[in-house]
């Protein structure tokens, strides 16, 4: 069992058309965990695979800024589609229209040829942020809630973890109170192995198990199960019935500035209630990463 602790990272989107290409392979390798096959020229063909067998949904992480005139009828006209997008953010200023927006909403509007219209972001243009989460399963639950978003997952019905990709192993990331039992046991977590499981079996049994060891118990527990499964010739989508909660995925969002300030405002601030610490312990600091980044006020 491989242990892995919660971190995140924002993705800069590259510039240009090859940029919005690139960012949503990135993403869509996450769920199948392929990103081994990216190369220079994999992006495009990545791209076009994705619209050709409508699997749109990873389109959605390509984000498009678009900047058209008010003052020339066609590109007028084009903006008001924007206006009337859900998808879409549209913000006009001095005669000009600054459309955020995403490759989904181009392709499955058959508008691919506004991409004639593209720029850079500007500051008058709403900013999309990619965020990659590497967390356990149990917090992307709740990141998911934020419907908003455009996600993408590791998907445990094709990841078989009992393949050599894997190591023949699960990966559990760490909740925030295991973690700050190993700050005072150090590498408590690591000592273990399938070895002492009828030991913690015993101890669990008898209920004088530490609630550390009730916890490792429960992980290598089901990561023995879980590869039993697989050599029974189970496939990875029904052995995943008895991973964790605390399995260790990645999450990709993509969002408006706008729907992060909301993510915040739930999952760091606690303007509803207290976050769980297992998505504070993402949240808070990501917050604080947009503000040096000039992406929210500080």
């Amino acid at each position: 069992m491989k242990i892995e602790k919660p971190v995140f990272e924002i993705w800069i989107q590259e510039p240009g058309l090859d940029g919005i290409y690139q960012q949503i392979e990135r993403a869509g390798r996450v769920c199948y965990k392929s990103e081994n096959r990216r190369n220079a020229d994999s992006a495009k063909p990545f791209v076009e695979r994705m619209i050709r067998s409508d699997h749109t949904a990873m389109l959605e992480h390509g984000s498009i800024y678009l900047t058209l005139s008010q003052e020339a009828d066609k590109e007028k006209t084009i903006a008001e589609h924007y206006l009337h997008n859900k998808f879409s953010h549209t913000n006009v200023i001095d005669g000009k229209a600054y459309v955020t927006t995403n490759l989904r909403v181009l392709v499955e509007n058959k508008w691919m040829d506004d991409l004639q219209y593209l720029t850079e972001p500007t500051h008058r243009h709403e900013r999309r942020v990619t965020v990659h989460f590497t967390t356990q399963i149990g917090t992307t639950r709740e990141f998911n809630r934020h419907r908003a978003n455009s996600m993408a997952e590791q998907s445990t019905r094709y990841c078989n973890y009992a393949k050599d990709k894997f190591g023949n192993e699960i990966t559990i990331n760490l909740p925030v109170w295991v973690m700050e039992q190993m700050g005072e046991q150090g590498d408590a977590v690591l000592k273990y192995t399938t070895k002492d499981l009828p030991m913690l079996f015993q101890k669990v049994c008898e209920g004088t198990a530490s609630d550390l060891e009730n916890w490792v118990f429960a992980n290598f527990s089901a990561e023995q199960a879980y590869m039993n499964l697989t050599a029974l010739g189970r496939t990875a989508q029904e052995a995943r019935a008895v991973l964790p909660l605390d399995t260790n995925t990645e999450l990709v969002h993509t969002a408006f500035v706008s729907d992060w300030k909301h993510f915040f405002d739930l999952r760091a601030i606690g303007t509803t209630g207290a976050p769980h610490p297992d998505a504070k312990v993402l949240a808070e600091p990501l917050m604080e990463a947009f503000k040096k980044l000039g992406l929210i006020e500080a």
